[in-house]
């Protein structure tokens, strides 16, 4: 059993490097081109947010899609109906946002879908536009929660209170009942890592584990203030940068 387990484990990381390398590649020569599709901001994109801001909503939800956050900004590349507040704008582009204007950024299902260039600027740029003890905080696929998963068995995240005391906002993701779809289905854990096989337009570029979030974020100069445990399906982390 032993040996067949290794036999196994080898398998699956060697596709999932395999299918990394083959999105890289592909990847490199595509261009969006889907319309209505914000690819850069312009002086519309900078008068929309700052008209937030002067209304005191000074929380940005990047990547935000339809969903409100009490008190936040959405921050997409699409407009949403039914979406509060939002900003149609390129968030791998955050020049219009003004230095130390916001308070809280939050994300959920976003940095995964980039690449480590884009990942460094990301965070790079929150410290420059987040206010005197700012928080971040956020939500991302756990290659590592998610190959536990697959064999042994879901480890949902846990202790919200603890999470939400720190900041986290009191409205968004935590663990989901439904994500244990995963366990002992080898096309679901391919889907939790990479994302709809085959689409470019909405694959995971990045694959996180607790240690290479925790490097990724103590090298671009943050404290963690609390992450969920290593098993779990999501990576939920509340952090704020150290001045």
């Amino acid at each position: 059993m032993t040996l067949f387990n290794l036999a196994v484990s080898k398998m699956i990381f060697f596709s999932l490097n395999t299918r990394l390398a083959y999105l890289k590649f592909k990847n490199r020569f595509l261009k969006n081109t889907k319309a209505g599709v914000t690819l850069s901001n312009n002086d519309k994109t900078t008068s929309s947010f700052v008209g937030f801001l002067n209304q005191g909503y000074d929380k940005i939800n990047i990547g935000g899609g339809n969903y409100n956050l009490e008190g936040f900004v959405n921050l997409d590349f699409v407009l949403f109906p039914g979406v509060f507040r939002q900003v149609v704008a390129n968030i791998t582009d955050l020049s219009f946002i003004p230095d130390h204007s916001v308070s809280h950024i939050y994300s959920n299902q976003v940095l995964e879908h980039l690449n480590q260039e884009q990942l460094v600027y990301q965070f790079a740029e929150y410290k420059r536009i987040l206010k005197d003890n700012g928080l971040i905080s956020f939500r991302t696929p756990n290659a590592l929660g998610v190959s536990y998963g697959f064999w042994f068995g879901i480890v949902p995240e846990a202790n919200y209170d603890e999470f939400l005391s720190l900041g986290y906002p009191k409205d968004a993701f935590f663990y989901d009942p439904r994500d244990t779809w995963y366990h002992r289905d080898f096309f679901a854990f391919i889907h939790w890592i990479y994302a709809d096989a085959g689409n470019i337009k909405n694959q995971h570029l990045s694959i996180f584990t607790p240690s290479y979030i925790t490097k990724l974020l103590v090298d671009s100069g943050y404290e963690i203030l609390k992450m969920t445990k290593p098993e779990t399906s999501q990576i939920i982390v509340v952090a704020k940068p150290i001045k």
